[in-house]
């Protein structure tokens, strides 16, 4: 530790800052976490506290020649909240997707949620499913009408990403689409990518069908969305300019940037016992600012990006359809 008491910036474990004051974060503010969320965050960050901890769980190393130098190791937790054990979980579900991803071009796209809509999101964690299903309906629905005689099928991966880059709620929905697809012969066929207007106009009117059908019920639901419609004439945001070329690019692209954590260690830049500094990189203007907030308020931007036990990390759609299938044994 530093002489003004600060812990340099390649020691700060997130564990570290977590281990200091879980306990008194979750004294007065568990409340601020939606309902049916509190067992998966309390269990994750219990777990990842107690990972490597022989009190928990141990392997027993021995010497089998001499017999009496030994080491322990603790068992590890397994979650994905943990930064080592997350990395492995990672690490495996990248592996799995290089081996579905075809050798063709693929392009990266961001579906936006407006700000209006997020502290929906936040307080109902089970739309982040509909949100996924949403995504591929809009990119397998242009497909599929391109040509309905040739019954395209479109590779598709999805990840939701609910962090911003400066850690806030800020959900959207990342796509790996195939630039092509597989004809109803079995047959690749490059048909062109998705027009701009189509993606936003789209996307806007399947989320808000998604908002529709679960708060339809609500007081100003109904005004809500006719103002969203109003406010975005053209359709909410849609990025699409990430292009890779070949599965090898795809599969890059796949382990370093759709699944990152919400913030890497290196990223803290110092933490005095008190208050947590890190940086991140502003989209606005591609700058590299700087944040200093509480550790109470540091742990909470985490937590709410933890999933539900029961859900999945990631969805994906139409990469697993036999026809793909039966395509790449070919």
């Amino acid at each position: 530790m530093e002489a003004n008491g600060k812990r340099q910036a390649e020691t700060i474990k997130i564990k570290q800052i977590f281990a200091d004051h879980w306990e008194g974060f979750c004294k007065t503010n568990l409340h601020k976490i939606p309902r049916d969320m509190v067992e998966s965050v309390t269990e994750s960050v219990e777990k990842m506290l107690r990972c490597g901890d022989p009190r928990y769980g141990f392997v027993k190393y021995m010497c089998p020649d001499c017999g009496k130098h030994q080491r322990v190791v603790g068992f590890s937790c397994k979650s994905r909240f943990c930064n080592r054990c997350g990395k492995i979980y990672i690490d495996n579900w990248v592996n799995k997707q290089v081996e579905r991803i075809i050798n063709v071009g693929h392009r990266h796209t961001v579906f936006s949620i407006p700000q209006e809509l997020r502290g929906k999101i936040y307080w109902h964690r089970e739309m982040l499913k509909d949100l996924s299903d949403g995504v591929a309906e809009v990119i397998q629905y242009w497909y599929r009408n391109k040509s309905k005689k040739m019954g395209y099928e479109v590779g598709i991966i999805t990840t939701i990403h609910t962090f911003g880059r400066d850690l806030g709620f800020n959900p959207h929905v990342h796509a790996l689409v195939t630039e092509g697809a597989i004809d109803k012969f079995k047959n690749w066929k490059d048909v062109g990518y998705i027009p701009y207007e189509y993606l936003r106009k789209s996307w806007q009117k399947v989320l808000l069908g998604i908002i529709q059908k679960k708060f339809g019920q609500e007081p100003g639901i109904k005004k809500l969305i006719n103002e969203l419609y109003r406010r975005y004439p053209k359709g909410f945001y849609v990025h699409a300019k990430t292009r890779m070329r070949d599965a090898k690019g795809a599969a890059k692209y796949i382990g370093r940037y759709l699944a990152r954590p919400a913030i890497a260690e290196y990223r803290i830049i110092s933490y005095d016992g008190k208050k947590v500094k890190f940086w991140y990189i502003d989209h606005r203007d591609e700058q590299r600012k700087e944040k200093e907030i509480d550790a109470f308020e540091f742990i909470g931007k985490l937590i709410m990006h933890i999933p539900k036990n029961i859900s999945r990390w990631s969805g994906d759609t139409a990469y697993i359809v036999v026809i793909l299938i039966n395509w790449l044994k070919r």
